[in-house]
């Protein structure tokens, strides 16, 4: 059964319905009417209150190096001109929205000249004037034409379809239907027709897409220059002739951090590999450029600080101000059998005071805020190595690694992933660390070795007459196992309590020969040689006695500590 549509063509607004499908951001009319005037940058080419977006940089010099610190990056540029004798203004355009005044030099790197002065143009914009308006404008008036031409043909093809609906399919009249050939034909010539009238209103609504993002960006330029880049105007005094002109400046949004690898080696060695991870969402692409990274410190002077008196008894921070935390790797002397075996570094250092690390060849970093690491060297150490365990918290005994440090630059604080050859082990960090200090290293549990914390025995007493008296008593019993070929010396670290109250009190019924004191109070530490194939076995017992009101309330949960 054949269903006759019928749509009438008169009161079909197809103008509307090709803007529609244009989907465009602005009114086109309105735009080619304020770009025919005469009159230049449009106050608003869209009507919106919303702000102008930023654009992609647009630089007119070339990039020759950037030198990244910790919190900022000095970049170079320069233009090179043929400037009649006297005074000119070179401009650099495209610059990054984060250019700072401070630090904004300018320099004849070739030909003969001198600086008169440095500007930085505001981030109001100027408008352009001259040719370079003019060119602009001439650009966006050619794109809104085109969109006019597309507007006009999705029109067409938008009429075309409707009589195709309204007049080839419209409802028979009084002569009654048509042959059924007829029809078939009908049909089949409408609904090719069809078809291609849709792959035309397709291609166009594309061709729309199109322009209007060529001609957006035209748009934003026009009424906001600083939308595509920051300016710096550098007067020069030219003698006459061909003449580079250098512009240094300092830009926010970048920085770089140390990153290290240490790798375990055979033969006792350890290799540390030097990183750089280099960040930077200035807008500015750094394409090809020299690069370096330097360790100074930028954000400031700083003036020598002075020392106010130091109160005691008077309330304030007294003798003690504060409490923390110390490692027991943290107070490990360097060691007397590690040395520097070999040094390569492929990023040439610089300087006495801050270090600058002058990577080779060219190199690009963008500028989206994403990190890249790049290589600066490595230095070989041999290593005095050890285990060690802290059996109370971890039932492992790990590989330790100390190397007396040294080298052609200080070790900066940074991250630091260990391996042991190609395996990774973990990460972490590093504090500082001058030549002749000693670096501790962690590379992980050693599977060859077994270590085990038992409580062995607890007893509980009540002692005197009246007001009472409790004493505990705790027997651990540490092992460490050694099932490899090979004689092991392990470090193991453990503790007894240590008494905050008068009314308690901690006595070492017996521990085990060979201790020594560890880095906090209530630490102990034993150095065992561990034979192939062998146990070794530390027994630490110890009491604590406290009135027994105390004991059952803060005491009690020692029995859960333990």
């Amino acid at each position: 059964m054949v269903v006759w549509l019928t749509v009438a063509l008169a009161g079909e607004d197809f103008a509307a319905e090709a803007r529609k499908r244009m989907r465009l951001e602005f009114d086109l009319d309105a735009v080619e009417a304020k770009l025919s005037e005469p009159a230049a940058p449009m106050a608003s080419w869209d009507g919106s209150p919303e702000p102008v977006p930023t654009l992609p940089l647009e630089p007119n010099s070339a990039l020759h190096a950037v030198t990244v610190f910790r919190d900022r990056a000095f970049v170079h540029r320069s233009r090179t001109l043929d400037l009649p004798k006297g005074t000119h203004t070179v401009v650099f355009e495209g610059l990054p929205h984060r250019v700072l005044e401070d630090g904004l030099a300018g320099s004849v790197v070739r030909g003969k000249g001198r600086i008169v002065g440095v500007e930085l143009v505001s981030t109001t914009g100027e408008v352009p004037e001259g040719e370079a308006l003019e060119a602009l404008r001439a650009k966006a008036l050619g794109l809104t034409g085109d969109l006019g031409e597309v507007r006009d043909t999705i029109e067409s093809l938008l009429t075309q379809r409707a009589y195709l609906r309204t007049t080839l399919l419209a409802a028979p009249g009084d002569k009654g239907p048509p042959p059924l050939g007829t029809v078939r034909e009908t049909l089949a010539f409408v609904g090719s027709s069809e078809a291609h009238l849709a792959k035309q209103l397709r291609e166009q609504e594309a061709r729309a897409k199109d322009l209007a993002e060529e001609l957006q960006p035209l748009l934003v330029k026009m009424e906001v220059p600083a939308a595509t880049g920051r300016q710096v105007r550098v007067e020069v005094a030219s003698d006459g002739g061909q003449v580079e002109v250098g512009l240094r400046y300092q830009v926010t949004g970048a920085s770089w951090t140390p990153t290290y690898n240490a790798r375990l080696l055979e033969g006792d060695r350890v290799e540390l590999e030097y990183f750089g991870v280099v960040r930077q969402d200035t807008g500015e692409s750094w394409t090809d450029a020299e690069l370096a990274l330097s360790t100074a410190t930028t954000s400031g002077l700083r003036d020598l600080p002075t020392l106010s008196t130091w109160w005691v008894g008077g309330g304030g921070e007294g003798i003690v101000a504060g409490t923390g935390v110390v490692s027991e790797q943290a107070r490990v002397p360097a060691p007397e059998d590690s040395e520097l075996v070999e040094t390569r570094f492929t990023a040439a250092i610089e300087g006495s005071g801050a270090v600058v690390y002058r990577l080779p060849g060219a190199r690009t970093v963008a500028g989206d805020g994403s990190s890249q690491r790049v290589g600066l060297g490595s230095q070989v150490f041999t290593a005095h190595l050890d285990h060690a365990a802290v059996p109370k918290l971890a039932p492992e005994v790990h590989r330790r690694a100390r190397i007396r440090y040294d080298g052609p630059v200080p070790l900066l604080p940074g991250t630091l992933s260990t391996f042991v050859g190609t395996d990774f082990v973990g990460s972490g960090a590093t504090t500082a660390k001058v030549s002749g200090e000693a670096l501790p290293l962690s590379f992980g549990p050693d599977d060859g070795l077994q270590v085990t914390r038992q409580l062995v025995s607890r007893r509980t007493e009540t002692l005197g007459l009246g007001r009472r008296t409790t004493r505990y008593t705790f027997h651990f019993r540490i092992t460490v196992s050694n099932p490899s070929g090979q004689a092991r010396k392990v470090e193991v670290i453990d503790q007894i309590p240590v008494s905050q109250q008068e009314r308690v009190e901690v006595k070492v019924a017996s521990l085990s020969a060979g201790h020594r004191e560890g880095a906090a109070q209530g630490v102990l530490v034993w150095d065992l040689e561990v034979p192939a194939g062998k146990d070794a076995v530390v027994d630490l017992e110890f009491t604590v006695t406290a009135p027994t009101e105390v004991a059952e309330t803060e005491l009690r949960t020692m029995d859960l500590l333990y």
